[in-house]
């Protein structure tokens, strides 16, 4: 009867036991020293990941012109991309981009270090599953959720608003005559948004070139000028409208810029985005 009771406390002492070291383990895998070297990810990051887990980010997170979490940025040490500034503050996960160096990422790996590299969503259907594996990454796949969750009530309160009506013809214009067609992020921003994408019916895949004659034969109804952020963290506007042709389309369609911080990521800042190009409606 002894050898009895003793070989069932054996028995519970092992399942708890293991019980427990399971849990310590999922525990300690969550990471608590979180690096980011790209401002992708550093948004996300930041939208996701409590202030005190965050050790450091781009340079570029704490720019308004380029980051959606600016505010949020401001106080966290910056890395500006490089891996010595990472590791000052000994991650415990970094999280780089698709076009961070590899040489560097390589050489953090053979350091020790836990790398992982997250790609940037190719479309507005890629968002969600980027969305959820980020927030894996770091242990937060309950905010990823929520985050989704509400993003998706803004979409469908769009859907329901450009749902009716005309849908007036839009194009996209950045330096050189560069426009986006189908597939493009912004493309699908601008579709989303209730309008015809200029590009896209040109024919055009993901990003491409239109001359001005194309532009002033179409007469769009809107017409969306692609800004970027410059190094020292100001808009470039590039001179757009110093052309007269495109000064005298501008007098007859609706001029909106779209600011970095909405179209160069994506996240809670591209339904921004949208919103942004349905109120020109």
């Amino acid at each position: 009867m002894k050898r009895l009771l003793l070989l069932c406390a054996m028995s519970f002492c092992g399942m708890f036991c293991a019980t427990y070291l399971s849990s310590a383990t999922v525990t300690a895998a969550v990471p608590q020293r979180i690096a980011s070297l790209n401002l992708c990810t550093d948004q996300l990051l930041l939208m996701l990941v409590p202030r005190g887990r965050i050790v450091s980010v781009s340079d570029w997170a704490a720019k308004p012109e380029s980051s959606y979490m600016a505010a949020a940025a401001q106080g966290i040490p910056t890395n500006h991309g490089l891996a010595e500034g990472a590791l000052a503050h000994d991650p415990d996960l970094i999280l780089a981009g698709e076009y961070t160096d590899i040489a560097m990422v390589n050489l953090l790996r053979r350091l020790g270090y836990r790398v992982e590299v997250v790609k940037v969503p190719r479309d507005l259907d890629e968002m969600r599953a980027h969305i959820l594996h980020v927030g894996a990454l770091v242990g937060e796949s309950a905010a990823a959720q929520r985050m989704l969750a509400s993003m998706e009530i803004r979409m469908h309160a769009i859907a329901a608003h450009t749902s009716t009506g005309p849908r007036g013809l839009a194009a996209a214009y950045a330096p050189n005559g560069l426009t986006v067609g189908r597939g493009a992020v912004l493309a699908q921003i601008i579709e989303r948004a209730g309008w015809r994408n200029l590009g896209s019916e040109l024919g055009i895949a993901g990003y491409g070139q239109i001359s001005l004659e194309q532009l002033l034969v179409a007469q769009p109804q809107l017409l969306v000028l692609d800004v970027t952020a410059d190094s020292s963290g100001g808009s470039i506007a590039h001179g757009y409208l110093e052309h007269p042709a495109l000064r005298s389309l501008a007098q007859s369609a609706r001029l909106v810029i779209m600011p970095p911080h909405l179209s160069e990521c994506v996240g809670p800042m591209t339904i921004d985005a949208i919103e942004l190009l349905v109120a020109q409606r």
